[in-house]
């Protein structure tokens, strides 16, 4: 699935996991980077890469929390853009899947990876 979805968004620059990084942030942003880890499902290794590259192409930026041992991930102006930028294509993509795998199948399936990702975080 993965590669079906950064096949879609090519045109847009991001890949999958940048564009669902970009538009968590938007949601949670200013946020610690353990907490959009957690949000996410991904280990903090994984996440720092991929903030490394959205900051290098200047989508996110980093500031100093209250605690100056907590680094704040925020998105920037650029990083609004690149997602309105990649939603029709994702949108484009999301669309496809439905078509193809069914909105019944997929409701579904998002329910029961819902309850594997609830099962999984409670251990």
């Amino acid at each position: 699935m993965a590669q079906f979805y950064d096949q879609q968004l090519q045109p847009s620059g991001l890949r999958t996991t940048q564009f669902s990084l970009l538009v968590t942030l938007k949601r949670l942003s200013p946020v610690p980077i353990s907490r959009l880890a957690d949000h996410m499902g991904m280990d903090r290794t994984t996440l720092t890469r991929n903030i490394r590259r959205l900051e290098k192409d200047g989508l996110l930026r980093t500031q100093p929390g209250e605690d100056a041992r907590v680094r704040l991930l925020v998105l920037t102006e650029e990083g609004r853009q690149a997602i309105e930028a990649a939603q029709p294509y994702w949108n484009g993509a999301q669309s496809a899947f439905l078509k193809s795998f069914g909105q019944d199948r997929w409701s579904s399936l998002h329910g029961e990876l819902s309850d594997v990702n609830h099962a999984v975080a409670s251990h």
